[in-house]
């Protein structure tokens, strides 16, 4: 055993220099303020580097090693025993001199503190073996002063080593056998403070938590801090927000404006579908008056037939009364001679009208040869065409090779036909695709990224979302392509685009919400969208290659990160040459390798871009230049097809007018032509041979009759004629009005084209709705608007609205963050917004979710598992305590009694989470990883309740800013209940708090002594050879004598060292003690140690 056998203190407070002798029992005796703990300070700031010094008596400071090394006499004042000005440098000599019984070997433990003018020290700490305290020296002489020795200077007389704090405090704990560690070193001091001054008032419960459990409260300044920094990143985070929420409300005006615009613009289609019915009806009627005419036509010519018919009777009868007439003289000749001359005539006129009919189809043919010929066609029988006047040919074979010609021409006239209808179809096609543009056009002018050839993707995702929103998820669904902010280098866009392919618009969720967004997936029609397992990929480790393709790609999200990673990070980025040297390349040509499978991507097949911001504009230029292109198509296609519908008007004209002629007519009417004047010379002959009789004058009057009759059949015949006339000038009106209205319907119907091109969407949804409100009869939705004005004022209302709102948001920022005030500028608008939502909102939200996990993580690990693993220690420690008590010859056996807090309070709420996540720890279970509820305490439900609570209640905690109340939850000591039980020949594990005589405080002085006494002697019992220290000041204050004796003897059964400290009872203590040292304070700033009485006998 080692002993502390004597004490040297220079310029230590009051201890100017004093030198005292320590026993096995030692008595510091002396009233309060005379220096007792001053001297029990110092040993333990030597041995054990203890700076938790007893509190000042005089209340006048907090002691501190500058306190006592300078002497503070007061601290309001400021005024110390060896004040900076008097005396620069304060060098204070603390010597132990220590005595190892076994061996009967002394060795010096040294202390050196150098304090200078600043109240700066330096502690420093040495070891001398076999000597004794008095043979050193820390005092010279110099003239008629005593000064004392620095540190450098008592080295340099007794060749030791000076040593650090650290490496000081190492080498005492070697040297008195103790060998403890840094933080065992720091219990053990905990444990002598609390033997020195323990509380004997204190009720049990305050006594175990003050004097036994070590102080070890959980550091919340983390989680403060973390609350803090999620605070003000939230904050942000909802600025930020707030700004995109204040962009959206402009968008969504825009969106209304269009909206508005797009009423008004549907209306305006449904008046110029309303004219183009209008025209069409004025066609239907001027085809129906022309039907009537025709009819009215077809009915006098009925009527006609009729009249002539009886003309022909007349006539017969005329002819009769004439015949009969001409027998009576020569007439019959001379009627048969003009009967002959009028066939004659009658025939000559008929060639006449043939051979006219002839020539045109002549000239018809001829011309239509020459068509052909310019339109490269080769006519079979050309020389028989181009003879029908002559009598070169046969009339038959005249008339077989115009019938063969014209079928040629009409087989010609439909396949124009056909290429016209495909022509057609190509323009309705190139239509189609000039929407599509300008609807891209229109997209990008709003920076809004083209995904309309993924319909089932943005409806899925679209689904996603509303979940989330509807389950109050603060996460949304996107495409992979939207987190990318751009490509490092564009000229690889086209080979990593197009490799990826639909994979760009791959479905992302946060990893922890996947099983949610699968489960819409299942159950969702757009089963064919493509949705990525975020879970599985963000427990992947991927290692991209160091120059990867995936490189190229500027992401911030870590999850979209970790996807292109997957995707492109085993892709060599290089040149067309190497991409063979390895088994995953590409080269920025489109060469690529696939695990070792080479190949070239189609870049022509590319439509879209989709990735990064910059695709807006790239799709813009893409789509313009397509429209431009589309445009130019279109019009070489309507050129076409006006060229073919020339062409085929022209061949149904000409066709329409090929008509049966008599293809000998020419030669037929030239023998006409002689015979007409043959018979004209017979007739003149004839006549001027008739004489006149009585019979041929009655028969003449007859002849009379019949000719007037005869003659009002005629007029009726004109005036019929007439009629057909006037229906023929009706048809022609008719048809000039049809034609009119042609005209008019082909402009109203140019006109729908252009408004089908400028929005084809709304142009036909509004030519639908109006067909429906026709077909309704004029009533319900889809007419055109009854009020317009009111539609415009409205229009107007939200381009002010918009306006405003514009005004608003650039009202609180700066010049350079404003944004044009214009209804051109939804772009501009929509460009900041996925700026600051991909830049901005990103970064906040990543740091957000790494401070919440931040967060989460020091909550667990070092709040609520740390309260756990402190409350366990303390039982394990306590129940040490109680096996070392149990050891003790002691005429009554104690024992702690510590329970965990059990009365609903957030004190047992947090430990039974603290038990749910060591559970956890301990069956491997990752954060969100389900587990088999037979293996654990706790289901996944209770789990989850835990969670929800424990998020509450340290969100209480940190919010209150209550340091008393953080402190309370921070002392893993509030979580437990304390009892001490007491056992012996009339008690067994009784309630010591229960028994009579307990508040009194002399019935717990034994067993708080014991106790503490117990925590040093499972560390003294430890060890051998060490020292057995233990320090007590004012001890039995409320136990008799006989008490006393009993607790005096146990400590020397236990082999302790002790130094009390007491103002009283010195009598019956100092009875015990082998050395009795009286503390005196002579003055302010001198205190002595009074006549040292030896005691030998004691031990």
């Amino acid at each position: 055993m080692i002993e502390l056998s004597m004490v040297r203190l220079i310029n230590w407070y009051a201890f100017n220099n004093i030198t005292a002798p320590f026993g096995k029992f030692t008595l510091v005796a002396g009233r309060n303020g005379n220096g007792k703990s001053v001297l029990l300070d110092a040993i333990k700031y030597a041995l054990y580097g203890d700076t938790v010094f007893n509190k000042s008596t005089e209340n006048k400071g907090s002691r501190t090693v500058t306190s006592y090394t300078r002497g503070l006499l007061d601290a309001t004042a400021g005024s110390y025993m060896r004040p900076a000005d008097k005396v620069p440098n304060v060098y204070t000599h603390i010597v132990l001199e220590m005595h190892e019984k076994e061996l009967d070997r002394y060795f010096i433990l040294g202390t050196v503190i150098e304090t200078n003018s600043g109240n700066g020290f330096v502690t420093q700490r040495y070891v001398i073996e076999g000597k004794r305290l008095s043979e050193l020296e820390h005092t010279y002489a110099e003239g008629s002063s005593l000064l004392v020795y620095s540190a450098s200077q008592l080295q340099k007389k007794y060749g030791f080593k000076l040593m650090s704090v650290t490496e000081g405090l190492g080498k005492f704990m070697q040297r008195t056998g103790l060998r403890l560690n840094e933080g065992q070193l720091a219990a053990f001091r905990r444990k002598l403070r609390s033997v020195m001054s323990y509380d004997p008032d204190a009720k049990i419960d305050q006594f175990i938590r003050e004097c036994v459990l070590e102080e070890k409260k959980v550091d919340f300044s983390k989680l403060i801090e973390t609350k803090n920094n999620i605070d003000t990143l939230t904050g942000t985070f909802e600025a930020i927000d707030g700004e995109i929420n204040e962009l959206e409300n402009i968008l969504s005006l825009f969106d209304e404006s269009k909206r508005k615009d797009n009423i008004i613009f549907a209306d305006d289609v449904k008046i110029a579908y309303r004219k183009f019915l209008k025209y069409q009806e004025q066609m239907e009627t001027a085809e129906r008056a022309m039907d009537i005419a025709g009819k009215q036509i077809e009915e006098d010519t009925k009527r006609l037939k009729f009249i002539e018919e009886k003309e022909g009777r007349t006539s017969f009868a005329l002819h009769e009364a004439e015949f009969n007439r001409d027998q009576m003289d020569c007439s019959k000749a001379i009627r048969d001679a003009e009967d002959a001359l009028k066939e004659a005539d009658k025939r000559k006129e008929s060639l006449a009208a043939e051979k006219k009919m002839l020539l045109e189809q002549q000239n018809r043919i001829s011309e239509l040869i020459n068509w052909c010929y310019e339109e490269e066609k080769k006519i079979e029988d050309k020389e028989i065409l181009s003879s029908l006047t002559l009598d070169t040919y046969t009339g038959p074979q005249k008339e077989n090779s115009v019938e063969h010609f014209a079928a040629f021409l009409r087989e010609y006239r439909d396949t124009i036909l056909g290429e016209m209808t495909r022509i057609r179809d190509i323009i309705r096609e190139n239509d189609e695709k000039q929407r599509k543009c300008r609807q891209i056009i229109d997209d990008c002018n709003a920076k809004k990224t083209t995904f309309s050839e993924i319909p089932d993707w943005v409806s899925l995702k679209e689904q996603i979302n509303r979940e989330f929103q509807k389950r109050g998820i603060a996460s949304e669904a996107r495409f992979a392509c939207e987190y990318v902010i751009g490509l490092s280098d564009e000229e690889w866009r086209d080979t990593i685009e197009v490799y990826l392919g639909q994979r760009r618009y791959t479905i992302l969720v946060e990893p922890e919400y996947y099983d949610l967004a699968d489960d819409i997936l299942n159950a969702s029609r757009n089963r064919y969208a493509h949705l990525f397992n975020t879970k599985l990929l963000m427990k992947k480790n991927i290692s991209p290659v160091e120059d990867s393709v995936a490189n190229f790609i500027e992401v911030r999200n870590p999850v979209a990160r970790q996807y292109f990673d997957y995707q492109l990070g085993r892709f060599h980025a290089t040149t067309i040459e190497q991409v063979r040297k390895f088994e995953n390349a590409m080269s920025k040509e489109g060469r690529v390798a696939v695990a070792m499978d080479g190949y070239f991507i189609r870049k022509d097949r590319i439509r879209y871009y989709y990735l990064g911001q910059e695709t807006i504009e790239l799709n813009r230029r893409k789509a313009e230049k397509k429209l431009s292109s589309l445009k130019e198509e279109q019009r070489e296609h309507r050129e076409e097809l006006e060229g073919k519908t020339a062409k085929k008007s022209y061949l149904d004209t000409q066709l329409s007018l090929l008509t049966t002629c008599n293809y000998n007519a020419c030669q037929e009417y030239e023998t006409a032509l002689a015979e007409y004047g043959k018979k004209e010379s017979e007739l003149q002959e004839l006549v001027d041979a008739q004489k006149n009789n009585m019979e041929y004058l009655r028969l003449a009057q007859t002849v009379s009759d019949l000719e007037q009759e005869l003659a009002a059949i005629r007029k009726e015949i004109s005036d019929v004629r007439a009629d057909m006339s006037h229906q023929e000038t009706e048809y022609n009106t008719n048809e000039k009005d049809y034609q009119i209205a042609e005209e008019n319907i082909g402009q109203a119907q140019t006109a729908l084209q252009e408004y089908r091109l400028q929005n084809g969407v709304v142009c036909d949804k509004a030519i639908r709705d109006y067909e429906q409100y026709l077909e309704n009869g004029y009533s319900g939705q889809g007419g055109t608007l009854k009020d317009r004005p009111r539609a415009e004022r409205l229009q107007r209302e939200v381009r002010d609205n918009l306006k405003e709102a514009q005004y608003r948001y650039n009202a609180v920022r700066t010049a350079e963050n404003q944004l044009p005030v214009t209804e051109d500028s939804q772009a501009s608008y929509q460009g900041r917004k996925d700026k600051i939502w991909m830049d901005d909102r990103q970064e906040i939200q990543e740091k957000l979710k790494e401070q919440t996990g931040r967060y989460e993580a020091i909550f667990k690990n070092e709040f609520v598992l740390t309260v756990l693993k402190s409350c366990e220690a303390a039982r394990s420690d306590l129940k040490l305590i109680n096996a070392e008590l149990a050891r003790l010859d002691f005429k009554s056996v104690y024992e702690f009694d510590v329970r965990y807090i059990r009365d609903g309070s957030d004190y047992e709420k947090i430990l039974e989470y603290a038990r749910y996540l060591k559970e956890r720890e301990e069956l491997g279970t990752a954060d969100g990883q389900m587990t088999f509820d037979a293996m654990t305490s706790y289901s996944n439900d209770r789990g989850d309740e835990l969670e929800n609570e424990m998020k509450k209640i340290i969100n209480r905690i940190v919010s209150s800013d209550d340091k008393e109340k953080i402190e309370r939850y921070a002392d893993y000591r509030n979580y437990m209940n304390y009892e001490i039980l007491v056992s012996n020949d009339v008690l067994n594990k009784a309630k010591l708090s229960k028994q009579s005589g307990f508040n009194s405080g002399a019935e717990v002085q034994i067993p708080y002594i014991l106790i503490l006494l117990s925590a040093l002697l499972m560390i003294y019992n430890d060890k051998n050879n060490s020292t057995r220290l233990v320090f007590i000041d004012e001890p039995f204050a409320k136990m008799d004598p006989v008490n006393v004796k009993i607790m005096l003897g146990f400590m020397k059964e236990q082999k302790l060292q002790m130094v009390f400290c007491a103002p009283d009872k010195t009598d019956v203590i100092g009875d015990e003690c082998n050395v009795i040292l009286p503390v005196l304070r002579k003055q302010q700033d001198l205190m002595e140690i009074g006549i040292v009485e030896m005691h030998e006998n004691k031990a």
